[in-house]
């Protein structure tokens, strides 16, 4: 039994996957920074086998409650995991607490199995207000009690210096010396995204007489019929074969900060708009670059987010409006590398904080700050 005078602990379900995505990034940042705010974590990897049950009915005996962020990476492994850690959560009387991260760009599939997920949780931590209206206009929210928080999302990479030079230092350094601007993109390339519209602009910077290099720090998304057959079939209809580097998975931060220092600026174009999901948008703040995006949808997406706020006061996250073409951003883009440099590095660790303590808000009985999942 649980008793009343222990710290709080939660059991945080965590995968084996050797190279973490955002979500499992997160699920790790955040058990690590409970201690910060006097709670215990237990981090428990599942990997989609029937000891994980007994694993997790064993762990829940020594925890208050359960937190499980979604999209669980493998989903097609783990599928039951995620649903038998709740009833078991359920059984046990032990809180139960869903962070959503994404909805919009979820599979159909994903999205009816995470609502089954769903009727079982107490409370739900969204990533951005953008993800948690998604959410509530479900079928599903009809049913659900629970409440709901905001979570910042920060950049899962920490600040530190590089090594040296990237192994890619010495094309993007004979490109500079041809006069050519090194537009960045960080992240997954998925057509959701559409990373592809880098491409476009290049081309426009490239016929308007700037020479471009494009610099795709990040690799295709698993899975996707064709994602990069056809990323490279566009750059080669554009003519940019030659001028568009796509470096795959980078693993350490140290690395990934090499290749940030030989960016001029970074450059993004959403379905939705900018959400205050984007931590790799974050990510390149960081690294004191600019960030060139097309605006949120909503004027408070950001009030829950200093980082995001103080990329928008300081100059450093330009907006543009969701029409905004390719030539738009082309002009942007020409005059951002007059912009000061300033890096979002000092509010790393308090985005973390932050971060830890909206999911710890959303496990208490009367969290703090929550609100209806559904509007009234």
């Amino acid at each position: 039994m649980i008793r009343a005078t222990e710290r709080k602990k939660t059991l945080f379900l965590v995968s084996t996957a050797t190279q973490p995505c955002g979500v499992e990034s997160f699920a790790r940042h955040v058990a690590a920074r409970w201690g910060e705010l006097g709670l215990e974590a237990q981090r428990l990897a599942v990997s989609g086998r029937l000891s994980d049950w007994a694993a997790i009915w064993r762990a829940l005996g020594e925890v208050d409650a359960i937190a499980i962020n979604l999209p669980v990476v493998a989903w097609k492994k783990i599928v039951l995991t995620p649903l038998v850690a709740l009833v078991l959560a359920l059984l046990r009387g032990r809180g139960r607490v869903l962070v959503l991260h994404e909805w919009a760009d979820l599979d159909w599939r994903r999205r009816l199995i995470i609502s089954v997920y769903a009727l079982f949780a107490q409370r739900f931590v969204f990533s951005s207000p953008f993800v948690r209206e998604g959410f509530a206009e479900g079928v599903v929210t009809r049913f659900l009690a629970a409440r709901s928080a905001i979570a910042p999302i920060p950049s899962n990479i920490p600040p530190t210096a590089p090594d040296g030079p990237s192994p890619l230092a010495a094309r993007i350094e004979a490109a500079r010396a041809e006069g050519r601007m090194v537009i960045g993109h960080f992240g997954s390339i998925y057509p959701k995204k559409q990373s592809d519209f880098v491409l476009d602009v290049a081309a426009r910077l490239r016929d308007s007489g700037r020479p471009v290099l494009c610099l795709f720090i990040g690799g295709f998304v698993k899975g996707v019929d064709r994602v990069e057959e056809d990323f490279h079939a566009k750059a080669e209809a554009l003519g940019l074969a030659e001028d568009c580097l796509v470096t795959g998975y980078v693993d350490g931060p140290r690395d990934l900060h090499a290749l940030f220092a030989e960016v001029d600026c970074f450059l993004y174009r959403f379905p939705e708009g900018l959400t205050s999901r984007r931590g790799s948008v974050l990510a390149c703040l960081q690294s004191g670059k600019p960030v060139i995006v097309n605006a949120p949808c909503e004027a408070g997406e950001f009030d829950h987010h200093r980082a995001y706020r103080r990329a928008i006061a300081d100059g450093s996250l330009m907006l543009l409006a969701n029409d905004a073409d390719a030539r738009a951003y082309a002009d942007r883009l020409a005059r951002s590398e007059s912009l000061p440099s300033r890096s979002l590095s000092p509010l790393y660790d308090q985005c973390w904080r932050d971060a830890a303590a909206a999911v710890a808000a959303a496990i208490d009985t009367e969290p703090m700050n929550a609100a209806p999942l559904m509007a009234e």
